[in-house]
């Protein structure tokens, strides 16, 4: 029997590494394949490809060669901030990327399933948990871009007979996110002040935001899932379920280093407009797929904790 194929995208990104790992815990014998614009891969042990996913025509020869069992489609511009400063080109990339990826399969008629990967800015503002049946109500280009290659994979299901799985995933954190987010920027910041890197004045905006975080290494657990067991066209929210504040953060962190910061609310630093609750509702993936929670948020800080002081 041969072995499963796996095609990731964005395989250089914080989510990569750790869902080629969990094919590999559930899965002896694979063959995986990471495509980024970076000349190499830090990943090990798989192969890998530098390729502009925009290129049709690349994306094609790519596919065409490799001929995946699974594409897991992580690549995007996935700043809410950047898509602001380039709203058509994050459209433009967030689309095109998926379309060349949905019509090299289309066009090689290929029995692959592919993973679109979404997010839940899709929702919008709401005031209450968020599940999967709600109308979407995108604020964003980016979040636009989201809804829209989440149309059209339904639309390739529907009238083109592709296997397309989504998911509308919540904020995810873990060791090995870029510090420029919110949560590793505010764990690194307190690192410094309690080794007297810098001094202890911790400016943030607003910290009384409440958002459903994630661990990374369950996120991934739960796209595996996606990916492998559930039924075509069918989207599920992957998300913790449950709401924390900012400050909540900063407070496990400061507790976990032995520190006392002194915070300071910079008024620049706070978005007038910005949504004051998300939380999601997993009760979908938890129910058909058997998804359950394994790192507690604690943990996750912990480590988050010890992958800064050792990088």
């Amino acid at each position: 029997m041969m072995n499963k194929k796996y095609l990731i995208t964005g395989i250089n990104g914080f989510v990569g590494k750790y869902f080629v790992d969990v094919v590999r815990a559930n899965e002896s014998n694979v063959d995986i394949m990471g495509l980024g614009l970076e000349e190499k891969t830090k990943v090990k042990n798989i192969k890998y490809k530098s390729v502009n996913l925009c290129d049709a025509d690349k994306v094609y020869d790519v596919i065409a060669k490799y001929k995946p069992d699974y594409i897991v489609h992580l690549a995007a511009i996935s700043s809410v901030a950047k898509s602001w400063e380039d709203p058509a080109g994050c459209f433009l990339n967030n689309n095109s990327t998926f379309l060349n990826l949905a019509e090299a399969v289309r066009k090689l008629g290929l029995k692959t399933r592919i993973l679109s990967v979404g997010s839940s800015e899709e929702y919008g503002p709401y005031k209450k948990i968020l599940k999967e049946d709600l109308d979407l109500h995108p604020t964003n280009p980016y979040s636009v871009a989201r809804v829209s290659q989440e149309y059209m994979s339904k639309l390739y299901v529907d009238k083109f007979g592709l296997d397309i799985v989504m998911t509308r995933s919540f904020n995810h954190i873990g060791p090995g996110q870029n510090t420029q987010f919110v949560i590793p920027s505010f764990i690194n910041q307190l690192i410094k002040i309690s080794s007297g890197e810098i001094e202890n004045k911790f400016m943030v905006g607003n910290i009384d935001v409440i958002r459903d975080f994630t661990d990374v290494r369950d996120v991934v657990d739960a796209y595996y899932k996606i990916l492998t067991m559930a039924p075509n066209r069918s989207v599920y929210n992957v998300c913790s379920g449950k709401g924390v504040k900012l400050r909540d953060i900063i407070n496990s962190t400061s507790k976990q280093l032995g520190i006392k910061p002194n915070i300071y609310i910079d008024p620049t630093r706070i978005r007038p407009n910005d949504v004051k609750m998300v939380i999601g509702d997993n009760t979908k993936l938890k129910k058909e797929l058997g998804w359950k929670i394994r790192y507690k948020l604690d943990e996750t800080i912990a480590d988050m904790i010890d992958y800064i002081k050792t990088r």
